[in-house]
């Protein structure tokens, strides 16, 4: 269904009258049911807008299309002044440009048409058909936690997922060499939420919100990628993409005129490319901020996926546990329980995912897992040869850049901060970005003039206010600090988790479980901080007492030898 519905929106020579592209709308005319369904399949904001221009049209139709009533009840100067009155009361078009129809840039395209913006939306990958025999061989989507924030971003914008993409999560569960589990919970707490769920899963469902919305002001480009953005106008060609399977596309080249362009093409991001490449042609524009400069660290560990359908899964150890994230340290693979009662999961242990044979990938897991390997060649018979012909998935990159904005040209997602897999927060970093965005727009709208939106500004904004929250949850993904790393970081956590049980009023939940609330990154990096300076302070006091006592003890402070007088 999804499928037909994209192919009918991406053709612009259809010629029914509900089109929802804009220049395919019915001619106006004074039928009030026409007036109805404009209104019913226009976002809300936009109604009353269009009921004006509708019945100034509708005058003006009358009028030329009757000689003789414009003669008698309707002067020629009065329909002037209707037109006059109707190009008057119309609102600027805000056209914007949306490059990538993943998570963030799908739901920031549903944010701009519920205020009535036109948005151009552009992916050169094929819609994500949302069904579960469809996404569970899809070797190229993978496994995904989403936490309070993304939650969050996505109820600002009117949606909800449906629980049937969505499997609450109680904590983690690792599965030791020795044979037996550690459980970890997470916080249950108001404000804390965590479901498992697939990228292409929520991808499909933001897709599908968009293309079933009935947005008028919504024109879809599945299989274009970014050529080139205008040095002087605001103007962006795109092409067909060599790889897209999409029917029926006749244009090779598409160029589209924006007020504002949102990159949101991750981590490789080709708006970004175009950003340098804008800058380093016209290094002396009217733009006074420093040139845009990266930091990239590239992770190089790679991924390939598992899957455990439900019928298997329901049978097997693992399903007692199905509310928590499974782990194996030492093959570094994982497995989070969806909402069907299947396991998705994957492993970025490198002699895995790099085996060339069968028989190599039986033994890594036979050796490591052998209870994980019954269920996976349970699932597929031919899961080891599968594997090896998998392509492996990029764990991509983490990137840090001085600032997100060119003008009116915007990244958000990972194609602004873009981090290691290490806590599954870079989804949810992203939907957060699009409520932050229209957020801004919020304080603009209602503080400035009604009219064109000064979108540099918005974006400049933008940058001020999450640049540093994005530099933080990167490096925190890099570094990995605020996992236990060694035996006193285990103490560290079970100190203040037990100190938090006793007295949450005092202590809060560690710096780790934030991750799952909206708290900032820069207030859990400080959180973490605190934390750090509050554990080592218990044990250099500790240690000071203990050394003290051990002094005291052997009778140093009256040894001669050491010269020492008492100081009580």
């Amino acid at each position: 269904m999804l499928v037909m519905i994209n192919r009918f929106l991406l053709s612009p020579s259809s010629s029914s009258s509900c089109s929802f592209w804009p220049n395919n709308r019915p001619t106006v005319n004074c039928c009030s049911t026409k007036i109805a369904i404009k209104l019913l399949s226009s976002p809300v904001i936009d109604c009353q807008y269009y009921y004006k221009r509708q019945k100034a049209s509708t005058a003006v139709v009358m009028a030329l299309t009757s000689p003789s009533s414009l003669s008698s009840s309707m002067p020629a100067q009065q329909v002037v002044e209707e037109e006059d009155e109707k190009k008057e009361e119309k609102p600027p078009s805000n056209e914007v440009t949306v490059v990538g129809a993943g998570p963030a840039g799908c739901l920031l395209a549903i944010y701009l048409l519920r205020r009535g913006f036109s948005v151009n939306l552009f992916d050169k990958r094929e819609a994500t058909i949302s069904q579960p025999g469809e996404l569970s061989r899809n070797s190229y989507s993978y496994s995904m936690v989403l936490a309070s924030r993304g939650i969050k971003a996505l109820e600002g914008a009117g949606l909800a997922l449906p629980l049937t993409l969505l499997n609450p999560l109680a904590g983690s569960c690792r599965h030791l060499a020795n044979g037996t589990m550690r459980f970890n919970d997470y916080p249950s707490e108001p404000g804390f939420q965590t479901f498992g769920t697939s990228r292409n899963a929520l991808v499909g469902y933001l897709q599908e919100s968009l293309l079933l919305g009935r947005y008028p002001k919504l024109k879809t480009y599945f299989g274009y990628e970014l050529v080139s953005l205008g040095e002087k106008k605001n103007i962006a060609t795109f092409r067909a993409f060599a790889n897209s399977n999409i029917q029926g596309m006749k244009e090779e080249l598409v160029e589209v005129k924006y007020d504002f362009l949102v990159g949101a093409d991750g981590a490789n991001s080709a708006v970004r490319s175009q950003i340098f490449r804008l800058e380093e042609r016209n290094p002396h524009s009217s733009n006074k901020q420093e040139p845009l400069k990266m930091d990239i660290q590239h992770n190089v560990q790679n991924l390939k996926s598992l899957y455990i359908g439900p019928l298997v899964a329901r049978k097997s150890f693992l399903h007692p546990y199905h509310d928590r994230v499974q782990g194996w340290s030492s093959l570094n693979l994982l497995f989070v329980g969806m909402a069907d009662g299947s396991f998705w999961g994957g492993s970025f242990h490198q002699d895995l995912v790099s085996a060339t044979t069968s028989l190599e990938v039986e033994q890594k897991l036979r050796q490591h897992a052998p209870e994980v390997l019954e269920l996976l060649l349970e699932e597929n018979p031919n899961f080891a040869e599968d594997f090896v012909k998998q392509p492996p998935i990029s764990s991509g990159s983490a990137i840090i850049l001085s600032h997100f904005h060119h003008d009116n040209i915007l990244l958000i997602g990972d194609a602004a901060h873009a981090m290691f897999p290490s806590y599954g927060t870079g989804c949810n970093a992203a939907l957060e970005d699009c409520l932050i965005f229209d957020k801004l727009l919020d304080d603009f709208l209602s503080s400035g003039p009604v009219g064109k939106v000064p979108f540099d500004e918005v974006a400049a904004e933008f940058t001020r206010r999450r640049r540093a929250d994005a530099h933080v949850i990167v490096n925190l993904n890099t570094t990995r600090e605020l996992f236990p790393r060694n035996f006193l970081g285990l103490m560290q956590m079970q100190l203040l988790t037990t100190l938090h049980r006793w007295a949450p009023r005092f202590f809060k939940l560690r710096s780790f479980n934030q991750l799952w609330s909206d708290m900032p990154f820069t207030e859990i990096k400080l959180l973490k901080s605190m934390e750090d300076r509050f554990f080592y302070g218990i044990l250099f006091g500790l240690g000071f007492l203990v050394l003290s006592g051990i002094l005291f003890l052997l009778g140093v402070r009256n040894s001669p030898s050491l010269n020492l007088k008492p100081t009580f």
